[in-house]
């Protein structure tokens, strides 16, 4: 949907000109197109995450693209990709709107020491260090933080210091489709572990982790909170991990992004708080891009408390970022806090409401426990899939050839029951979830669910979806 040069409109003429658009009770509560910093605030002085944004024309992969690639002629609910729907801190917006002011856009000091290694002193870093002791009591050396364009660069810089072309990178599975592509592009190779789920909740299965922990396995990826299982990992089971890590010379790889999305009565322990021999054979990485919905931005960092490993993953490393990037990302520490705080209340009020909304309205999906972290749900939709003839689907399009290739891996991409039923929500609910055939071999028969975006949206949505799946009964 690329503008309509033929007829002179943009994106977002073209997209209501289709028919795209949000279904009541959905459309009668966007929000007008009034400058963002002023909305954020409701009336009571507190930040407004219950009025919809309209996103739909603005190049959003939550939104515009599930409508390209679906061929979509309506949407209700865009709940696939991993930001958020809701307006940013305004302390992000103010301090964005202040640069852009200032008509130059040359080289700044930070450029210089990013390069040089000597950005410790920044008031960028700075904010990055005050923001994690304060926040989750780690102790983080100013010498020791890396800058990155996100998480996924940070992390292929690692696996480029200490994975061979060839060896094996160990993660817990399902796990983020994000490290799939960092393998993909490091030319090493997925070494899974399938996690049980027990009681509605998933669990480690250590012998099989142990198992697996061969000589050809180098590096081991840990997703702290766990995307998409939803898992706040304890200490125990993190030494547990960090032990056996240890034990078998994997270094720990841990990608704590989700780190302030924790649901109440849960206790994010960050990886760099264990035991000092444990820590120091790890590397954390971290942005505002998940806690701010600052994923556009570009900016991640990563820090280790052991500087041979530090320096080994920085020496592959290009720190290249904007400067809108810290702008944002640095506004956000030093001032978005308590707009931080009171989404995280409202993303759980969320987790609780679609949970108990899909426990109860939707029995053709499974759901395990309320996610302890994250703002996404991980759903088995194979009640759906035996419903609609998934399989019988999946394999007529796996019989024909050529089959499309991934360009990372150069393997044939193949269809899943999970894709069947994500094309399936598209069409017939207007909705838009991840299929979890991207998060490893056991997301077949999963699609992810994102809910950060307000209730209203929300409920559209799952009202969208009971609509759709009472046709099946």
């Amino acid at each position: 949907m690329e503008q309509d040069h033929k007829n002179g409109q943009d994106r977002r003429s073209f997209l209501t000109r289709a028919g795209v658009f949000a279904m009541a009770p959905l459309a009668a509560n966007i929000a007008a197109s009034a400058p963002a910093a002023a909305q954020a605030k409701m009336a009571n002085g507190k930040f407004d995450f219950d009025t919809p944004l309209n996103r739909l024309g603005t190049d959003s992969v939550h939104w515009d693209m599930p409508v390209r690639d679906e061929k979509m002629t309506k949407i209700v609910a865009g709940m696939g990709v991993a930001d958020m729907d809701f307006r940013c801190a305004p302390a992000i917006t103010e301090a964005l709107q202040k640069r852009v002011a200032f008509p130059n856009w040359g080289y700044n000091m930070i450029d210089g020491d990013l390069f040089l290694g000597t950005a410790g002193n920044t008031p960028f870093v700075k904010g990055i260090i005050d923001w994690n002791k304060r926040r989750y009591g780690i102790t983080v050396d100013p010498k020791l933080v890396g800058i990155s364009a996100g998480v996924i660069p940070g992390i292929i810089s690692a696996l480029q210091a200490f994975a061979p072309k060839g060896s094996k990178v160990l993660m817990v599975t399902p796990s983020y489709v994000g490290f799939y592509a960092a393998i993909g592009i490091t030319k090493t190779v997925p070494e899974e572990s399938p996690m049980k789920l027990v009681n509605g909740r998933y669990e480690i299965d250590w012998a099989d982790l142990e198992r697996r922990m061969t000589g050809d396995v180098k590096v081991s990826i840990l997703c702290n909170p766990h995307n998409p299982g939803g898992r706040v990992w304890t200490r125990e089971e993190l030494t547990r991990y960090g032990q056996l890590c240890k034990k078998h010379n994997i270094i720990v790889l841990s990608d704590e992004i989700h780190c302030d999305f924790v649901s109440k009565g849960q206790k994010y322990v960050p990886f760099a708080t264990l035991d000092k021999e444990i820590a120091d054979n790890s590397i954390t990485f971290k942005s505002g891009s998940k806690s701010f919905s600052l994923a556009a931005m570009k900016c991640a960092w990563f820090f280790s408390s052991n500087p041979k490993l530090f320096k080994a993953t920085n020496d592959q490393s290009l720190p290249s970022i904007s400067n809108p990037a810290i702008v944002a990302e640095q506004a956000a520490y030093a001032g978005g806090e308590a707009w931080l705080n009171q989404c995280v209340d409202y993303i759980d009020g969320n987790l609780d409401y679609a949970h108990q909304y899909v426990t109860k309205n939707l029995p053709l999906i499974k759901t395990g426990n309320k996610p302890e972290g994250t703002y996404l749900m991980w759903l088995d939709v194979s009640g759906i899939a035996a419903k609609i003839g998934a399989q019988k689907t999946a394999d007529e399009a796996n019989a024909k050839k050529p089959l499309p290739m991934n360009p990372l891996t150069n393997q044939p991409v193949l269809t899943t029951q999970g894709d069947v039923v994500s094309h399936w929500l598209a069409k017939n609910a207007y909705v838009f979830l991840e299929s979890g055939s991207g998060f490893g071999k056991v997301g077949a028969n999963f699609v992810r669910m994102n809910v950060a975006t307000p209730r209203v949206t929300l409920k559209a949505g799952l009202d969208s979806m009971a609509a759709a799946l009472k046709n099946l009964a």
